[in-house]
């Protein structure tokens, strides 16, 4: 059997994707120096909320603009 098996012939039982595990043990670790770096520079929730918001923003404004400008994306995402 392999990972192309249709559904309805591979036999009953969770399959997890190969980089599941590797996801969340990643996760969970980041998790602990997310707090730890908010302890250690005393940061509120709130504070904290908008470095991470911040953090996300750039990279999703990176990946919007290699999305709408493959060949080139030094451009603005909204640039025609």
């Amino acid at each position: 059997m392999n990972d192309v098996t249709p559904a309805g012939k591979r036999p009953p039982g969770l399959r997890l994707h190969k980089r599941t595990m590797k996801v969340q043990s990643a996760e969970a670790e980041f998790r602990t120096m997310v707090l730890a770096f908010e302890h250690d520079k005393g940061l509120t929730i709130t504070e904290m909320a908008q470095i991470l918001t911040t953090c996300l923003q750039r990279q999703l404004t990176a990946l919007m603009r290699c999305e709408r400008h493959p060949d080139d994306p030094t451009r603005k995402a909204d640039e025609q």
